[in-house]
């Protein structure tokens, strides 16, 4: 575990570096402060495993992070990060991570329809200096038109005015991200294509605004067991 980053804290940049991987010299060393990061892909396409990426990177550089899930237990996401060595139980007891399933927090009777209402009427779920919500996309599921979603997008303006992140994750093509999509700081394509050497998972970063150092256009990287995101050594072309 890395002792807290004093420096980090008070630069625009909130760093995710870990020494295993090089993820974050990829993508220009972290998240802007006071930035909306959507990550969008197809099933598979790895957009959970690099948002837990993403958590545990800013846990080990000394910020805190709320992780929001409309899958995941908290048995399952501790056994998820846990078998790729984002040994998260310190952070946990000592609050800094705050694992959120949804459906406590919805009830298991609410309509979908209230998912986005929900998100706006819990503020303590944006304490952190990071929330992730993993994934947004489920939130959008029969909203009541634009308007719903207009709401969300200024009321997600005023959640990370400040220095705060908020990091979304999405399906590829999911009805009404459109909107969200353009309007993020920084975005994340991500796609699976097929080679002679088997299935590539792909980062295409689409935008970066705010950007503090280098950011590759495309990171390609694979998930193993025991050792977690592995960012590939060949270029990525075409």
């Amino acid at each position: 575990m890395m002792e807290e980053n004093k420096e980090s804290h008070s630069s625009e940049l909130m760093i995710v570096h870990l020494l295993r991987d090089e993820f974050a010299k990829k993508i220009g060393l972290g998240i802007p402060r006071s930035s909306t990061l959507l990550i969008e892909g197809e099933e598979g396409s790895g957009r959970s495993v690099v948002s837990q990426r993403l958590a545990f990177g800013l846990l080990e550089n000394g910020f805190s992070v709320t992780y929001i899930s409309t899958e995941l237990t908290l048995k399952d996401f501790i056994n998820q990060m846990y078998s790729m060595k984002y040994n998260i139980g310190p952070y946990l007891i000592k609050t800094k991570l705050k694992f959120i399933p949804v459906l406590p927090i919805i009830g298991e009777t609410m309509p979908k329809e209230g998912y986005l209402q929900t998100l706006m009427d819990n503020p303590s779920l944006y304490a952190t200096d990071v929330t992730i919500i993993d994934s947004f996309g489920e939130m959008l599921h029969s909203t009541n038109g634009t308007g719903d979603m207009d709401r969300f997008l200024e009321y997600m303006k005023k959640i990370v005015h400040g220095g705060k992140a908020l990091i979304m994750t999405a399906h590829k093509g999911q009805p009404g991200i459109e909107r969200l999509r353009q309007i993020c700081d920084v975005y994340f394509e991500l796609e699976l294509k097929s080679s002679s050497y088997g299935i590539r998972h792909i980062i295409k970063v689409r935008r970066y605004l705010k950007a503090k150092g280098k950011v590759d256009k495309m990171v390609e990287f694979r998930v193993e067991p025991d050792v977690g995101l592995i960012i590939e050594i060949t270029e990525v072309s075409g």
